[in-house]
């Protein structure tokens, strides 16, 4: 217990003592300010694409897992009863979560080729990398 008294007073000691060193509050927050403004900001269409991916792929494979393998009765399908599944809605389940797999890998593949956008007061710069 006592160790424990021991290290909760130093970190609150630690934790209060070093905003002393940070300087003028003046200047730290025109500074902090003024890189919120430079940011990059990169456009959300593939984040857009990603989300609705994933998305899809989920929906399609609960569908299809659920369509292939639930019968009408209230059990799991068993041995000898490949008839009594929707074949069809499993089919259609599978393929919405391929297609929300392309999405996913569309999404991610334009990510990495859309041009960055950097504004800051004043001026705005657009910059892309070309290589093959």
């Amino acid at each position: 217990m006592k160790t424990l008294r021991t290290a909760i007073a130093t970190v609150l000691i630690l934790g209060l003592s070093t905003s002393a060193f940070a300087g003028d509050l003046a200047k730290s927050i025109a500074k902090a300010a003024q890189q919120e403004e430079t940011r990059t900001q990169k456009s959300g269409s593939s984040k857009a694409l990603v989300y609705t991916g994933a998305g899809l792929f989920i929906g399609g494979m609960t569908v299809g897992l659920l369509a292939f393998m639930n019968n009408t009765n209230g059990k799991f399908a068993e041995f000898g009863e490949a008839n009594a599944v929707d074949k069809k809605l499993g089919a259609a389940g599978l393929l919405t979560a391929f297609g929300g797999g392309v999405l996913v890998y569309l999404g991610h593949e334009r990510g990495k080729r859309m041009a960055a956008v950097t504004v800051a007061p004043g001026q705005m710069k657009i910059s892309k990398q070309i290589s093959w």
